[in-house]
């Protein structure tokens, strides 16, 4: 095919040409983002029943749901926090899942369920998580002070929220802290009681009169007219007005027996913006979107409304377009400089400028080409795929050099130009393919990691595939047709190697010569090198990911008190105060939120805040402060402080326990024994989980002697109370697209409410407290379950290391309470996760074997190449000691990497030891001493140029990653150190080991 094409030049130069051309037009419509559209293998189901006990929504809904699901396919575990008026079901199903199949099987079956629910709890609300669904920036909305509430939350929901989703690339707009107003209905006591009336025929008349009928048809000869009647009543001054008929058959107008009036709804919930009371506008972004086309258009449009209402104060936060930036940014510095370093670094090894540059071109056609691939694939430019261009950046030019190189020998050997680049691209097809396949292979058995690991992988692998692969066609068809066309002249007139190559030359001979003397001295520690990189993995301290930089924090807080939202209110002010010293922006949203994305459990005792310090030494002492303010104040106050929600945290932070134990009563009960106080008997310190937290209940029983004895029905009794500690809504008043609810207020203290009187069936009336009994309990605050069924949990932090005494000590313990006992938490995840890297270490090493044997036809030499994988991981360990680093995803990632790098280079000279041992043969020549000496040199002086471009090459390129600050470096920077330290350490130890061992295979087959 070479000699084929090399012979049509203009047709080659031209196709090439069209598709840079082609690839330079589709880069604009590439999507840009953060992170690559990754389904997370999650549902939440969430179940929101006002006015009802944990205990309750557990058994008659929450129950039903997890048995309901608990044969789904692809379903990894499921579990479920019931609390009071609400509950969540987490199912977590397989990686790899189709999560929008899973997503529609989750809302059948919860169709299906829906009659078993009770009829006035609302359909529980399916969520699925995706990286796209976290919010591209907060707009705060602050009022100036007099502002009604009612007006801007008016304001934001019919005209901020539809100009904002009229925007291109939106997906969602969410928000909080909106406050309506109501109408509402205080009866006036007195008069009522004159008249011998109660509350009741309040409610009775407004909704008699304003009932939406439907619609209904009326037939006039051969038409038929659809006829709708509407509501009657539309305004304060119509409800006023509205005629009510008294027992004793008087009419008089409603508002003679309530004072009715506009007044803003009770709130139980609401958003504070360093502070200040105002709204929360969310906007999320389309998966095909540009995050760095909308930011700018949402940006714009803030100022407009700057300018439309100079009244409102408006505000950008949680901005992730920093990310982008931070992120995006730093890899397209690594990419720019990468290359230049690496282009410079030819420079050095080669005597003139033609060679260089043209091994240099293939950088900037390969990249293009690839954004053509980039588009065909529908991937995205995110740190993910853009970290594996800049880990290949130096790869791409890998297969150049030595084609060019080889081509360049057949010239100096006076071959003629086009026989030249025919024959020594041919030469080496099979050695740099085989390279590449090495390079590519390493990558497939990843797919076997749980998590989000196998996610990360797999769009940096495509990455990193496409690149190299657009690299052969580049290598291998554009190299020899420009080399053909632009290298022409006398090849003894070209100078090919710089005083600094010829420099290296001399003394990597001199030290062949001194290792063939002392062969077994070198080859004995060589191999004795091998295990002490293994030993240096065992010695690094083990985390999920890389250390990231991190300066905004989310609290997450439960006061673990029955406080109102009044309360929780001045708790919230308070902690600002605390956090102002340290923290540049604060959004608290307290007590119950309004997102539909809302996934946490509602309460008014809960607190969302949000915070961003400076620095993180900022950050930390914030989180000190908390810590310190809430043991003085509120100690039994349930906390959590997590990273602050963003892609990153979404995708790869895992909130469970480092371990946690799970408790159960074997005989159901659970109501005999005090664990905490149990399990105070434990040496090793443990925190209680969401199951073991209590809380003070009222609990109130009705008295049906009393209530038989007056007459009084239980209807009537629940009514009064909804009335009373209730939200009692009577109707809606719809007018022109207004909608406002109608209530009924009552005006009394909390203190006087019982004595409130209560109709019996005769008419007459007597106190409520008659016929109710108040009592206190303590009672669970939240119910967890999995699929065993409901159980109490403690956790232990990462400081429990000694796991097996744990085991030994608790659960005897729970035996004799006669409970069962099981353990989850990250320690036992992440076990499984190393024990699947051993297994994906051995996999990787089979894929090596096999590919080097098929080249090869030979049963042995693979062995020869594969004895440098130990080298790589010493030289990847002792730099990731001495760098301080730790053993993490990306670092594991790396060495799976560095085992398909650190045997490119052995795989070539292997390759050209046996092209010139097949020639020698032909010679004639014996295999003696003298003779594999010479074919050593021979090999050396071959491959030397090209092993060290292209090790050098590879390992500049990722220089940048280390040097340059930000989130995506910070994320890649282990990887890097992981390359460099394999491929410089490992490289120098390859250059006398394969020689040596090369030489000991023949002696040995002789």
């Amino acid at each position: 095919m070479i000699r084929y094409l090399i012979h049509r030049p203009v047709a080659v130069l031209i196709s090439f040409l069209a598709v840079l051309i082609a690839g330079m037009a589709l880069l604009q419509k590439i999507p840009v983002s953060l992170l690559p559209s990754i389904d997370v293998p999650r549902i939440v189901i969430v179940v929101n029943y006002p006015n009802t006990p944990a205990a309750q929504i557990q058994q008659n809904v929450i129950r039903p749901i997890q048995e309901a699901f608990a044969g789904v396919s692809h379903l990894a575990n499921i579990e479920s926090e019931t609390s009071d008026h609400t509950g969540s079901v987490y199912l977590t199903f397989d990686y790899g899942t189709r999560m929008d199949l899973a997503y529609i099987e989750v809302n059948e079956k919860i169709d299906l369920l829906s009659n078993s629910f009770p009829r006035d709890m609302p359909r529980p609300q399916v969520m699925r998580i995706n990286t796209s669904d976290i919010p591209v920036l907060h707009i705060q909305v602050i009022p100036s002070p007099g502002t009604n509430m009612s007006e801007l939350s008016t304001l934001a929901e019919k005209y901020l929220r539809r100009r904002i989703e009229q925007l291109d690339g939106v997906s969602l707009v969410d928000m909080n802290g909106l406050q309506h107003s109501i109408v509402s209905v205080n009866p006036d006591k007195q008069a009522l009681a004159a008249l011998g009336e109660d509350e009741s025929i309040l409610s009775q008349t407004i909704r008699s009169v304003n009932q939406d009928l439907g619609r209904m048809t009326v037939q006039e000869g051969h038409y038929r007219y659809f006829v709708t009647v509407s509501n009657t009543v539309g305004s304060i001054n119509e409800l006023s007005a509205l005629p009510v008929r008294l027992r004793s058959g008087s009419i008089v107008p409603l508002k003679q027996l309530a004072v009715i009036s506009s007044q803003p709804e009770t709130i139980s919930g609401c958003h504070l913006f360093n502070g200040k009371q105002g709204i929360v506008i969310t906007v999320g972004k389309r998966s095909d979107s540009k995050m760095n086309v909308l930011v700018p258009k949402l940006k714009s449009l803030v100022n407009q409304f700057t300018k439309h209402y100079p009244d409102l104060s408006f505000s950008i936060t949680q901005d992730q377009t920093f990310l982008l930036d931070a992120g995006i940014s730093n890899l397209y510095q690594d990419i720019i400089i990468g290359g230049i370093l690496t282009i410079s670094l030819l420079f050095l090894f080669l005597g003139n400028w033609a060679s260089p540059t043209l091994m240099s071109i293939s950088i900037p056609v390969s990249l293009v080409l690839t954004f053509l691939f980039f588009y065909s694939f529908h991937l995205s430019f995110n740190i993910i795929s853009l970290s594996g261009l800049a880990l290949g950046i130096g790869m791409l030019i890998d297969n150049s050099i030595i084609v060019v190189d080889n081509i360049t020998k057949k010239y100096n050997e006076n071959i003629p130009l086009t026989e030249s680049c025919i024959t020594g691209t041919n030469e080496v097809v099979v050695p740099v393919i085989s390279q590449v396949l090495t390079t590519v292979a390493v990558y497939a058995p990843l797919v076997l990691l749980n998590g989000m690991a196998s996610s990360l992988v797999a769009d940096q692998s495509i990455a990193l595939t496409i690149s190299l692969a657009v690299s052969l066609l580049v290598a291998f068809i554009l190299c020899p047709i420009l080399y053909n066309l632009f290298m022409k002249g006398s090849p003894q007139k070209k100078k090919t190697d710089t005083i600094f190559y010829i420099w290296i030359s001399k003394g990597y001979h001199k030290m062949v010569y001194h290792l063939l003397k002392h062969k077994g001295l070198y080859f004995f520690f060589t191999i004795a090198l091998m295990p002490i990189g293994f030993l240096l993995v065992r010695q690094l301290p083990v985390s999920a990911l890389p250390t990231i930089e991190k300066r905004d924090g989310l609290i997450l807080l439960d006061w673990n008190t029955a406080v109102y939202i009044k309360e929780n209110l001045q708790r919230t002010n308070r902690l600002l105060q605390v956090l102002q010293p340290f923290c540049e922006t604060t959004e608290a949203e307290i007590g119950l939120q309004q997102f539909l994305q809302q996934q946490e459990q509602n309460s008014t005792q809960k607190l969302t805040l949000y915070y961003s310090c400076k620095t993180e030494s900022l950050k930390k002492a914030a989180d000190e402060s908390i810590q310190t303010f809430l043991t003085q104040n509120y100690s039994n106050a349930f906390l959590r402080i997590i990273d602050a929600p963003n892609a990153f945290v979404q995708l790869f932070n895992d909130n469970t326990p480092w371990i946690e134990a799970r408790l159960r009563p074997v005989n159901g009960d659970w109501s005999n024994i005090d664990l905490p106080r149990l399990l105070s008997q434990l040496h090793q310190p443990w925190t209680k989980g969401l199951g073991m937290i209590r809380q003070r209940n009222m609990r109130i029983t009705l008295d049906y002697q009393k209530m038989a004895l007056y007459g009084v029905s239980r209807a009537a009794l629940e009514d009064k109370l909804q009335q009373l500690f209730g939200i009692y809504t009577i109707t809606e008043m719809k007018h022109f697209g207004d909608v406002k609810t109608v209530r009924l207020q009552s005006p009394d203290e909390e203190q006087n409410k019982l004595n409130t009187a209560v109709k019996s069936g005769n008419g007459q009336t007597y106190p409520l407290k008659t016929f109710i009994g108040l009592s206190y309990e303590d009672g669970p605050r939240f119910i967890t379950a999995d699929k065993a069924g409901i159980y109490q949990s403690v956790s232990f932090d990462e400081n429990t290391t000694n796991i097996d005494e744990l085991k030994q000590q608790l659960t005897p313990l729970a035996a004799t309470i006669q409970y069962d006992i099981s353990y989850q938490g990250r320690y036992f995840s992440n076990k499984e996760q190393i024990n699947k890297l051993w297994l994906i270490f051995w996999v990787v090493l089979f894929l090596l074997y096999a590919i080097l044997a098929i080249q090869y036809e030979d049963l042995l030499q693979p062995l020869i190449v594969m004895l440098t994988i130990p080298l790589g991981i010493f030289g990847s360990s002792l730099l990731l000691y001495l760098t301080g680093q730790t053993l993490n995803v990306m670092t594991c990632v790396g060495f799976i990497v560095i085992l398909g790098l650190i045997v490119d280079d052995p795989t070539l000279k292997v390759d050209v030891l046996n092209r010139l041992f097949k020639k020698h043969q032909q010679m004639g020549k014996t295999m003696d001493d003298s003779t594999l000496e010479e074919l050593i040199h021979e090999a050396g002086e071959i491959c030397l140029k090209p092993l060290l471009m292209v090790s050098l090459t590879t390992t500049i390129a990722m220089v940048p990653v280390l040097l340059v600050g930000g989130i995506g470096n910070d994320l890649q920077k282990p990887l890097a150190i992981v390359i460099i330290g394999g491929l410089t350490l490992g490289t120098f130890f390859t250059t006398w080991f394969i020689p040596i061992a090369y030489w000991y295979l023949n002696k040995l087959r002789k």
